[in-house]
Parts: C-alpha cells; sequence; structure tokens
C-alpha cells in the first residue's frame, strides 16, 4: 500500500463525516430563501442556513405539499469552515418530543400550526417548549434529510423542565396482567418475581401473574409449584414444542387486565427500581403502541436493548454490547424514543391493541415475534416507545451463541426473516422511519453511512478462488526483520452484515517489525486440496496494537480478514493449511514476500 493511501484511510477512520461530506452530501443549487406568507422560521442560536435550503424545499414540494412542521438535519461549522457533529435526526417522533427538541436549530412552521397550538392556551416565545408543542400537534410533519444547518456551536435542544407535558393526568388501571414463559429455571423465575412484585408493592399496584411452563422436568415443576404459592401467580404447564407466540397468546388469553406485559424469565429488576406505571402511563397513550425499556447485560455496564432497527442483516438492536457508561447520539441510550421495535424480553402493550394488531403471529415460532408484533402495531398507525431513562438487567448470556452461529437456529432465522419480510414488504422497503438514510445500515453504532474498513474486506466465490489459485512463488521466512502475527479466529460464519452467508473467515493481525505498517500487505496463503490460493485481506483498525507495541510506526491499520465462501472450498482446511504472507516492495520496486512457519 502506498504511504499516501495509508494516511488517506487513517484521515477517514478519524473523520467520517468529513468522507461524507466529500462522497454523499447532495450538492443543491444555491438560492436565495423566499418564504410563503404562511410558515414561519424559528432558527436556535448562533448557526447558519445552508445555501441549498430553497432548493431543497422546492425538490422535497415543502410548501405545495401542505406540510406544517419542517425540519432537516444539521451539523457544526467552526470559524474556519470546518464541519463537524452532524446530527442525523429521525422522522416525525412525538414521544422522542418529550426528551428533547430533536428537530433542532432550523424550524420551519406553518401559521395554522402555530395559532392551533396558542389556542390551547400555550404562549408564542419562540422557545423549545412552544415548538416542541407545535411538533407534538402536527398533522403532516416533513423531515428532510439532508444537512440544512450549521451551528456555530453545539446544542442540547433539551428542555428547562427536562420533560414533556401530559395531556393531563392519566388514569391507571390497579391491575397489570403479567405472562412469563418459562422452563426448568425456577432460580431465575423466582429472581425475576421477587423483583416484580417488589415493584409492583411500592407502587400499589395488582399483579395478574401467568407463568406458563412447555415442559420442564419433574423436580423443576414441583418448584415452579412452590414458587407459584409463594407469590401467588398462576402456574400453567403447557406440553407442546416451543412456540414463543402461541405460549404468549395462551398466556395474554388467561388475564383480564387492561395492559400486558410480557417478561422474559431472566429479567432482573433492580433493587428498589419502580417502573411499571412509568411504563402503564405510555401504553395507554392513544397513540402508544408497543413500550420497552433500556436492559442491560449482568453486571450493568454492558448494554443489551435500547431499541431495535431495521439493518441491512435484519431486525438489530442497537448499540447491543457497548459500554452504557458512554452517551450515544444525542442521548439515544438514556432517553425515552421512539423506535420501530422493542425487544419481547420486557414489552407492555394495551390488550385492546394487542388484539387489534391480532397477537403475536403464531406462523412465527421464536425469531421476529416481537419485531413482527410491533410492526403490526406500526401498520395500525400506533408509534412504539422505548424508555431508556431506566434500565433493568437481561441475562441473557454475552457468551451465549447467536442464531447466526448455530446452524439449526440460523435456517429457522432465515424462515422467519423471510415471512416477516414478505408480510411487511412495503414496510420494510420503506425503511425505519427512526433511523436516518445517512446513517449506516450495517453497523449497530448508528454511524455516518459511508465506505468503512470492514468494506473493504474481500469475499471469495468460486470464481474469485480459482483467480487466486496455482500460487508458485517461492517465498521464505523474513530474514531481515521478525515478523510478528497472530490469527485470532478462523471458522465459519453463518452470515454477515452485507448478506454473505455460508462462508470461513479468517482474521487477526500482522506487521514487519520496524518497518512502517504501509509497507507490506498480508495475505493468506490456503492449501485447498491440489491447489495452493494466495488472497488478499482487508486491513482492521487495531487500537491495541498502539499500546502493545508502542514503538512500532503506522500500525494502527494492521489487523486484517478475509472471507471465503465454504462452497467455493473442497473442506474447510486445518491450522497447517493456512499460512501468512508479508507482501511488500523494496526500494528498487522489486515484489519481496515473507510467509510465515
Amino acid at each position: 500500500m502506498k504511504k499516501d493511501e495509508y494516511r488517506t484511510l487513517i484521515r477517514d477512520i478519524k473523520d467520517p463525516y468529513g468522507l461524507w461530506i466529500r462522497e454523499k452530501e447532495i450538492k443543491r443549487e444555491e438560492r436565495e430563501l423566499y418564504l410563503p406568507e404562511s410558515y414561519t422560521l424559528f432558527l436556535d442560536g448562533d448557526g447558519d442556513i445552508d445555501p441549498g435550503f430553497a432548493a431543497a424545499l422546492s425538490e422535497y414540494g415543502a410548501f405545495e405539499g401542505g406540510f406544517d412542521f419542517i425540519y432537516t438535519d444539521e451539523d457544526e461549522e467552526d470559524r474556519n469552515g470546518r464541519r463537524r457533529d452532524p446530527f442525523f435526526k429521525p422522522d416525525h417522533s412525538p414521544d422522542t418530543l418529550d426528551s428533547f427538541y430533536y428537530p433542532g436549530g432550523l424550524t420551519l412552521i406553518s401559521n395554522d400550526l402555530i395559532m392551533r397550538t396558542e389556542r390551547k392556551g400555550i404562549k408564542n416565545n419562540g422557545g423549545l417548549d412552544f415548538l416542541r408543542e407545535c411538533g407534538k400537534a402536527a398533522l403532516k410533519p416533513l423531515h428532510i434529510p439532508e444537512v440544512m444547518y450549521h451551528a456555530g456551536s453545539h446544542h442540547e435542544y433539551r428542555y428547562k423542565d427536562n420533560g414533556g407535558k401530559e395531556d393531563g393526568e392519566t388514569v391507571l388501571p390497579e391491575s397489570l396482567a403479567v405472562i412469563i414463559l418459562s422452563r426448568d429455571h425456577p432460580e431465575l423465575l423466582n429472581e425475576c418475581v421477587s423483583g416484580l412484585h417488589s415493584s409492583a408493592e411500592k407502587e400499589s399496584l395488582r399483579l395478574e401473574c401467568v407463568v406458563i411452563d412447555n415442559g420442564s422436568l419433574e423436580e423443576n415443576t414441583i418448584r415452579y409449584e412452590a414458587l407459584a404459592e409463594k407469590y401467588g401467580f398462576s402456574y400453567f404447564r403447557e406440553e407442546q414444542a416451543f412456540i414463543y407466540s402461541a405460549l404468549c397468546n395462551r398466556g395474554a388469553g388467561l388475564t383480564r387486565s387492561e395492559i400486558l406485559l410480557f417478561l422474559n424469565d431472566d429479567i432482573e429488576v433492580p433493587e428498589g427500581r419502580i417502573f411499571l406505571r412509568q411504563m402503564m402511563r405510555e401504553a395507554l397513550k392513544k397513540k402508544t403502541g408497543a413500550v420497552g425499556c433500556r436492559l442491560l447485560y449482568p453486571g450493568g455496564t454492558k448494554i443489551q436493548h435500547c431499541g431495535i432497527t431495521l439493518l441491512k442483516s435484519g431486525a438489530s438492536h442497537c448499540f447491543s454490547g457497548y459500554d452504557d457508561n458512554k452517551v450515544y447520539g444525542r442521548g439515544i441510550n438514556r432517553i425515552k424514543r421512539n423506535v420501530f421495535a422493542v425487544t419481547g424480553a420486557c414489552l407492555m402493550v394495551e390488550r385492546e391493541k394487542f388484539n387489534e394488531a391480532g397477537g403475536f403471529d403464531e406462523e412465527l415460532s421464536v425469531a421476529y415475534t416481537d419485531v413482527e408484533l410491533c410492526a403490526s402495531l406500526l401498520s395500525l398507525g400506533y408509534y412504539n416507545v422505548c424508555l431508556n431513562d431506566f434500565f433493568l438487567i437481561h441475562h441473557e448470556s454475552l457468551s451465549r451463541k447467536s442464531d447466526s452461529e448455530e446452524t439449526e437456529r440460523y435456517s429457522r432465522l432465515k424462515r422467519e426473516r423471510e415471512y416477516f419480510y414478505g408480510k411487511f414488504a412495503s414496510l420494510v422497503k420503506n425503511g425505519d422511519p427512526w433511523y436516518n438514510v445517512n446513517l449506516t445500515g450495517t453497523e449497530l453504532d448508528m454511524g455516518v453511512d459511508v465506505p468503512t474498513l470492514r468494506d473493504r474486506i474481500p469475499f471469495y466465490d468460486a470464481a474469485a478462488l480459482s483467480s487466486a489459485a496455482g500460487y508458485s512463488r517461492n517465498l521464505k521466512k523474513a530474514a531481515e526483520g521478525v515478523l510478528l502475527y497472530n490469527i485470532e479466529f478462523c471458522g465459519i460464519r453463518q452470515s454477515d452484515a452485507e448478506g454473505h452467508e455460508n462462508f470461513l473467515e479468517i482474521s487477526g493481525w500482522g506487521f514487519v517489525h520496524g518497518k512502517p505498517g504501509y509497507e507490506y500487505d498480508i495475505q493468506v496463503l490456503i492449501k485447498d486440496g491440489n491447489r495452493a490460493c494466495l488472497l488478499e485481506t482487508g486491513r482492521i483498525k487495531r487500537d491495541d496494537l498502539l499500546i502493545v507495541f508502542p514503538k512500532e510506526k503506522d500500525i494502527l491499520l494492521s489487523g486484517f480478514s478475509v472471507k471465503i465462501d465454504l462452497l467455493s472450498l473442497s473442506g474447510v482446511p486445518e491450522k497447517e493449511d493456512i499460512a501468512l504472507c508479508f507482501a511488500g516492495k523494496d526500494v528498487f520496486g522489486r515484489d519481496r514476500g515473507f510467509i510465515t512457519l
């Protein structure tokens, strides 16, 4: 790799938004902004409107379409013209407005909407509280997903009262139906129900709790019966295959309360946590569908769930596995917000809406059951909400194999994903309204949609592998330097974010001691039957190498990875059939290569 190319990669890694501006930002014609008399422009802060804003308004039919609440994406721009910190916003999110004024620094509001809001007794002072109420009352909002406002400094757009105003005090029912599925885990159920009852007692709430067991061992059945007597819940054994949707529907049919809470038996309620009435208050709102909350892995430092979105690989948990001690994306893991779906591990919904949506679709056994219910609610015009201002603990193991790593489970996942995508084809085609089109569709971190190092990882199918075969050049171990390397993973993956399936992945790190990292590219040499294939790899960023080898030069991109379609191989190669090659050129431009032993 050339030095300049290496430096460019480093720059783009450090400033992905700069890369987005150069490669993906739409360059619009500069026009002077003329507003109809029926609209008022609100600006917050010391920023500038983009010169292409007028052209964007025209293209999106902002005025002709009768939109009453118009906002755009934004970023910050310093005195030197350097742009940073993009805010790629969700589409209309009435519940997110209770957390902060996400429309941001530039808003166009119709005078009719302004007058309707004022008639509610809300004073038009141009402040965030007034703008929020306009946003919640909007009948035809429009989000233009382009950066049309450049703030002079960072703005959080928080409210002084740190929350939204409720439309009167909601009268909550005094009972709540809780449906829990459990099999051979009485110790987990005991912890779950104990915390649940503690919270209910503090909130003076009666629980109508039903536990469905689809075939525990006899000794565990006895323990479940003892727990049922201790906590006063109803215990039912259903001798059938585990079909999550059918068992949840059965549990809902055995209860009468107005609100349903579907809960995994491995949910732990932290001591002193009060949350049930908060969720109930949301669930009873006229436009609310399903309600979930932030879930953390045991230890309370890693995120398991703070909302589900649709990525290219399917329904995904944003920031799953990320450190919850950090705040992401304007507080995504801290605020109440609208989401495409919430996890069935802790899902509350009003019974009337649950029935309107048809309950859980029993064509789905495990995967996509919760996402399907949430999608049905969206199709009916409801908004799903995730309350990330508090958390529960979800004992889903961090080391548990995922559906994509177990062949049988992955096959089921694929079938159920295809069923879901067929049933909600138009919804899926339009994408997640609360996941901006300028965000990556492959990663969990909701980063800027630009080519990443992982996009550069080569994927070898039969044709590509054939062209890489027949390698005969004589390589030898480096004499002029020490090779430092490690193959960290060599195994089968069922799928990846780009849609590849059933492939061998080889990854790790390596460099030549004392040489700049850009001088050598790592290749993988695979022996496959009677042929040898020399494969190029993609570079991976490795911050840890800078710590372990502080005296080495330019080794940040010394990680590597390559993917090979298993159907193109005669079999899965053994460890001794794989070697690493460090390919580069000497000062005279001649090829040189060293092979690991």
